[in-house]
């Protein structure tokens, strides 16, 4: 059974822009360690910062398609698992997504020149 689904288009020259205005305020706040570290260590770091900003979004959508106040994004990372996209959950996510009944995310990002796209699928 669906139990949400969410999708979310960023521009990669606006991730470019937010990042060099705020540096690691922004990153910080938004990024884990982790995922700072592997969109740092690619050739075009701003595009895979978009795509996983993506990703968190389109999460976000899926899980909570009326409200989004209170939300920690750094509950939410985007990994990988068996060489595919992977979100990995923490602290109140989590528990929101155990008390939904969610028993699999499936998750989908893609990015082409100025733009990182991501779709989520709530499964239960």
């Amino acid at each position: 059974m669906i139990i949400g689904i969410g999708i979310d288009l960023v521009d990669v020259r606006r991730m470019e822009g937010i990042i060099f205005r705020w540096q690691d305020k922004f990153l910080k706040r938004i990024f884990t360690e982790r995922e700072i570290s592997y969109c740092n260590n690619k050739k075009n770091p701003a595009q895979r910062f978009a795509t996983r900003y993506a990703a968190k979004e389109a999460f976000i959508k899926a899980l909570y398609p009326k409200e989004t106040e209170g939300i920690n994004f750094l509950d939410i990372e985007i990994g990988e698992k068996e060489n595919r996209p992977a979100v990995n959950m923490y602290d109140k996510i989590k528990k929101h997504v155990e008390a939904k009944g969610v028993k699999h995310v499936h998750l989908m990002v893609s990015h082409d020149g100025n733009y990182g796209i991501a779709n989520v699928i709530l499964e239960g």
